[in-house]
């Protein structure tokens, strides 16, 4: 008897093809170890680990009753504080921009990629999610490989080279997309290459999606946003994940310049046929977040100088392994290369990433992302190291007692995780 059922319906082949979010996936997994009592030590996903500050979280129970559909471009009152608050931090004029209020800025990455025409410049290493996007938009994605004597970021020159590159190929680029300080490296952009970058967008009539979500978790406090150089075609991204800790809030930001009003008209008319309007009691709560009160500063700083002790321990661990990395610039990430290991790791049948990130997950429990969920090509031994795995309350109450503490002596006090990571990283390397 043939018990075999044919599926009712077909699945788009941009669909079907289409992985599980490894961030999302890494994350789910190593729960599911945790849940049955395998000591995983989690380096592979980026959520920020501070608790939800007092004034948000009073305002969040204060406005539960709020149960009314907003604007789908967001709440008026939060928009124009948002687009005041990112222009005074981010460094750019928000004169005669428009805002939205979405559902995280992932959702409004993949709406701006659905409503510009044509296809889109990404430079690798990149962030999981914005090629997958692209396909699911119809777009071709053109990538840009990048090195990390170069902050493993585009420059001017590689940028036009691969436009008019593309074009002559019979390709249609239209969009780049930029993050920095980035996800998976941790390392940004100057503003003289900014600048540069500018120009050669502006000469190729080229769209910039800069998501610049970790621009607020910037260790020297030099973050300029892209939009001051090439204001009429900067289309800035941001959201509360990262500098507050609001991951699961699901809140981010658009800025558009009035020279793009036709892409945020599209975006809100998706917005209106699809997610209609994020939650009324998230935005009336996300008004402390943007009212930029003393409180609120110092909680920012103070996670932000977190961050980068506990990244910066990371990156000696990785340093004493013997492989080089630049000083991190921000967010939480590293994404070094094993390659120097390769010989020895062939010998145990690890000769991709990802093959490298699993004997890591199995060997010595260790999760990692392996450079393929980047861009990267399976051969290059690169992984991406998240470095949140700690109690965000305990290192708040350390380092606001302790403000000039090391990074030693706040991984040592509060961050157990982080340091048993690096040695185990180091055990099995010295291993192979």
């Amino acid at each position: 008897m043939n018990t075999k059922i044919d599926p009712l319906a077909q699945i788009r082949p941009r669909v079907e093809h289409l992985h599980f979010s490894p961030t999302l996936g890494i994350n789910e997994h190593v729960n599911e170890y945790r849940n049955k009592g395998v000591p995983i030590l989690h380096m592979g996903f980026g959520q920020s680990p501070f608790p939800v500050h007092p004034r948000i979280k009073k305002a969040l129970a204060i406005h539960a009753d709020k149960n009314m559909y907003l604007p789908s471009a967001g709440l008026p009152e939060l928009r124009q504080l948002a687009k005041k608050f990112y222009a005074s931090k981010l460094g750019f004029d928000s004169e005669g921009m428009e805002i939205i209020i979405g559902p995280g800025s992932k959702e409004l990455i993949y709406d701006i990629q659905l409503a510009v025409e044509g296809d889109l410049i990404l430079p690798v290493p990149s962030w999981v999610s914005y090629a997958p996007q692209a396909i699911l938009t119809g777009d071709q994605v053109i990538k840009i490989p990048t090195r990390i004597e170069e902050n493993h970021h585009v420059t001017s020159e590689s940028l036009d080279e691969a436009i008019k590159t593309a074009r002559s190929e019979g390709k249609r680029p239209t969009k780049l997309l930029l993050n920095y300080p980035n996800n998976p490296t941790g390392l940004s952009i100057s503003p003289s290459r900014l600048d540069g970058i500018a120009q050669v967008c502006r000469d190729h009539q080229m769209v910039v999606i800069s998501d610049e979500i970790y621009g607020l978790v910037n260790f020297k406090q030099d973050h300029v946003s892209i939009a001051k150089f090439y204001p009429e075609g900067t289309i800035v991204t941001s959201g509360l994940s990262k500098h507050i800790s609001l991951g699961g809030y699901r809140l981010g930001v658009a800025l558009f310049p009035e020279s793009l009003k036709n892409v945020y008209d599209s975006v809100v008319r998706i917005a209106s046929e699809t997610w209609s309007t994020v939650s009324a009691p998230i935005q009336f709560a996300a008004l402390e977040a943007f009212r930029d009160s003393a409180d609120i500063r110092e909680y920012i700083d103070v996670c932000t100088r977190i961050h980068a002790r506990v990244s910066g321990y990371v990156r000696q661990a990785i340093l004493d392994l013997g492989i080089p990395y630049p000083e991190l610039d921000g967010a939480f990430y590293l994404y070094p290369d094993f390659d120097r290991f390769g010989e020895e790791l062939k010998q145990k049948g690890v000769e991709t990433s990802e093959q490298l990130a699993k004997k890591l997950l199995d060997t010595v429990h260790v999760a990692t992302l392996p450079g393929t969920a980047f861009g990267d090509a399976p051969e290059f031994l690169t992984l991406r190291l998240a470095c949140c795995d700690f109690d965000g309350q305990k290192a708040l109450d350390f380092f606001l007692e302790h403000p000039e503490c090391t990074a030693d002596e706040i991984v040592d006090a509060c961050c157990p995780n982080i340091p048993l990571a690096c040695e185990r990283l180091a055990k099995f390397f010295s291993v192979h």
